[in-house]
């Protein structure tokens, strides 16, 4: 059985001290734009509205959280005065490699953290986050929070830069015995409009897809749990279980119900109409149905985003995963086009979950317990019927 995600991002701002050009946020970042662009308050709000709609797990995301004086405060609110049962924070790390305060921040009901490491090394991580001393921290960081019993998960974003030091990436966070890895693929996406600083990072998807491959297979049978994003599964044939995109990420208790926070950022009515749209595109309504009207709104939420910000090749069509891919990103066709595409033969595919391994990692709501045996767990995908 899959279950659908019962969690949230609550973003409280752009403010942050790396500048990293990939980000989403660059431009508001660089300019020190809406640095808190939520009130102490009016996040407290959102938390409010989030549980009233049945979420069980809030992620603060922003810019940089831990940048924020009342970060402990809201966390402590989150989990003790709304009773959430799991809070998350996105971070680069640098204000977490003080244990006083990631102490502080366990202490106030932190479960988990989501580190973004974009090397193995300090030059490349450094040089990623345009932030000297950002490896150094990071590293300090997971360490402190491996220590105070908290889960560990990572983002890499796969770039030109990094691609050809995946495995080495893989190998240092297999020794530092992280929970989670996630692998995104670098995209030139509408909010990062600093096109002449990005181009340097441009990377087509089958390099990016041969590139992970081969670090998967180099460190397949000591590798914690692992997801692809942002990548079709055509650029990764035999590796698809590891897929986890749109249409996927409402079965990962580890992503956002897409639909819960664009309502709780922009309110229920355009909330409804975005998820309508994505509705009337939706090719497995009869599968996203199973699971209700939350299920389909869901679905639908995550399908207005590809319909506002992805291009179908005709290519596609021809595909087994047509019906449950999000296709090419608008940045990425008009730079790359869909020459590299390679159709997968096969039966089409309705269940958008089909075999990835994320739907089976845990239970919305409830943290596997924290286990880092001497020995690294093995990575066994889990299919799911289709």
């Amino acid at each position: 059985m899959t279950y659908l995600t019962r969690k949230v991002d609550i973003n409280l701002g752009y403010g942050c001290n790396a500048k990293c050009p990939f980000c989403y946020y660059y431009d508001s970042v660089v300019t020190s734009e809406n640095l808190n662009t939520l009130s102490t308050e009016q996040a407290k709000q959102q938390l409010q509205q989030a549980k009233r709609i049945g979420i069980e797990e809030v992620e603060f995301t922003g810019g940089e959280v831990s940048l924020r004086k009342d970060f402990a405060e809201l966390v402590t609110y989150a989990k003790s005065d709304l009773g959430f049962k799991v809070v998350s924070m996105v971070t680069n790390g640098i204000v977490l490699a003080s244990f006083d305060y990631l102490k502080t921040l366990a202490a106030a009901g932190l479960d988990d953290i989501l580190f973004s490491v974009h090397g193995h090394r300090a030059d490349i991580h450094d040089a990623l986050t345009v932030t000297k001393g950002s490896f150094s921290r990071i590293m300090q960081a997971i360490d402190h929070a491996i220590a105070l019993g908290l889960r560990v998960r990572t983002n890499t974003v796969v770039c030109k830069t990094n691609h050809h030091y995946l495995g080495d990436i893989f190998e240092l966070l297999i020794a530092k015995r992280v929970n989670n890895i996630n692998l995104i693929a670098f995209n030139p996406i509408i909010q990062a409009r600093n096109k002449e600083v990005i181009a340097d990072l441009y990377l087509s998807y089958p390099e990016a897809g041969q590139s992970m491959m081969s670090a998967i297979e180099q460190h397949r049978t000591h590798l914690p749990h692992l997801n692809i994003r942002y990548l079709p599964p055509c650029f990764v044939p035999g590796y698809e279980q590891y897929v986890t995109n749109l249409d996927q990420m409402n079965f990962d208790p580890d992503e956002w119900n897409n639909y819960a926070s664009f309502r709780l950022r922009k309110g229920r009515w355009l909330a409804w109409a975005a998820a309508l749209v994505g509705i009337a595109v939706l090719p497995f309504k009869r599968y996203a149905l199973r699971y209700g009207l939350r299920g389909l709104f869901m679905a639908g939420m995550g399908r207005f985003y590809i319909f506002k910000d992805k291009v179908k090749s005709a290519k596609c069509r021809q595909c087994a995963y047509e019906n449950v891919c999000d296709y090419l990103w608008k940045g990425y066709y008009d730079i790359y086009g869909d020459d590299a595409i390679q159709p997968i033969a096969g039966q089409k595919i309705a269940n958008p979950a089909w075999c990835m391994n994320a739907a089976h990692i845990r239970t919305p709501g409830q943290l596997p317990t924290v286990s880092r045996p001497s020995e690294p767990a093995v990575s066994q995908p889990r299919l799911i019927d289709a």
